[in-house]
């Protein structure tokens, strides 16, 4: 398959899946802290920092800006979306600016309301009692989602993410992806981690429960922090996907995000469990500034409450730990694929897999001719 096929079956996968998401309108009652702050023991984190003087960048369908929950923590960002309009961006558009055209060409207007959901959840201001997971924390908005909530070309992606890099990302969330890979997407992955910027991405949604699809790209790859997600109990979402490359949990059903335009919705997907573990990231970042983007990701793992069963990575994010550890008590840091995972599980792995290979030769032997 080329790269241009691949680059229009990601974008038609990821409008299908990503529909999978839900919202519906929340009435407006009095605030309460919400049930995911909570379940990651945000509030807990609070204590020792609140993510100040960490940027995340928020690749998605744009950001509005205006939302009270964001008032003033979304910085001026880029739009790929309308090459038309992108291309004055750079030397006309000025943050002080208001006008529709220049809002959306700095991806700070969100016709689709994704990236306002995702941006809330990570560093919503209290203001109005719905504070994100780390609501000191800054907004860097980057669209590649269209109005129909696709992107049609991820080398594209892979642009946005050394843009985000480039201009003072620490973090970058994905809440997008599909089945198939992009040699263009993954090397800019890999851009990101060589300049110390950690990628959070969600490991998808699938269209029934439990049917068994395979953790998206590009949360599969090695240098990407692959969340799935959770619901009240602790249990994974049905129809959140997992799989082997999974790192972490979060919560990812029920979740009361802002609303583009104002006011607030709710929303169920994978792609908000990732939000939710950019925020965690971002919290352990101002916390332990002197950490490498690996050592931030491996202190989130570390941290993870266990779950029960091997379909939640290392278990539900637990910010409050994260931020609080010592990183100094952990074991020396792992090589290899995944390297922020505790090396136990690596260990087991390796013996397993030894066994089964022994196992196997031994088969083969029998049956061979003497």
């Amino acid at each position: 398959m080329n790269d241009r096929t691949t680059r229009t079956t990601i974008a038609c996968v990821c409008s299908t899946l990503l529909a999978v998401i839900l919202f519906a309108p929340v009435s407006r009652a009095a605030p309460v802290i919400s049930w995911h702050l909570s379940a990651v023991h945000a509030e807990q984190a609070w204590t020792s920092t609140r993510g100040a003087g960490v940027t995340v960048a928020v690749i998605d369908s744009g950001v509005d800006a205006a939302h009270p929950d964001l008032d003033g923590a979304v910085l001026p960002g880029r739009s790929y979306v309308d090459a038309a309009v992108d291309a004055d961006a750079p030397g006309l558009a000025l943050a002080a600016d208001r006008a529709p055209v220049y809002e959306q060409a700095l991806a700070r207007a969100d016709p689709v309301g994704h990236g306002t959901a995702v941006a809330g959840l990570i560093a919503g201001r209290p203001v109005s009692g719905r504070p994100g997971v780390a609501p000191a924390a800054t907004i860097l908005p980057v669209r590649v989602l269209d109005d129909q909530n696709r992107y049609h070309d991820s080398a594209m992606v892979g642009d946005a993410i050394r843009w985000a890099v480039d201009n003072g990302a620490d973090v970058i969330n994905l809440s997008l992806g599909g089945r198939h890979g992009s040699p263009a997407f993954a090397d800019a992955i890999e851009y990101a981690l060589r300049h110390d910027v950690l990628v959070v991405a969600c490991t998808g949604n699938q269209p029934e429960e439990d049917s068994g699809e395979a953790v998206w790209f590009p949360a599969r790859l090695p240098e990407v922090l692959a969340v799935t997600g959770v619901d009240r109990s602790g249990e994974r979402w049905p129809t959140a996907v997992t799989g082997p490359e999974t790192d972490l949990a979060a919560p990812s059903a029920n979740l009361t995000v802002p609303a583009a335009g104002g006011g607030y919705k709710e929303a169920t997907g994978t792609s908000f469990a990732s939000a939710i573990v950019a925020g965690a990231a971002a919290l352990v970042r101002s916390a332990h500034p002197e950490l490498d983007a690996e050592e931030v990701a491996r202190l989130l793992t570390a941290t993870a409450d266990p779950a029960p069963g091997a379909d939640l990575g290392a278990g539900v994010v637990d910010a409050a730990a994260a931020a609080s550890t010592d990183p100094r008590s952990l074991p020396p840091i792992a090589t290899g694929p995944r390297p922020w995972l505790s090396p136990w599980p690596a260990a087991a792995a390796a013996a397993a897999l030894a066994f089964l290979c022994t196992a196997a030769t031994l088969f083969i032997r029998r049956r061979l001719p003497v």
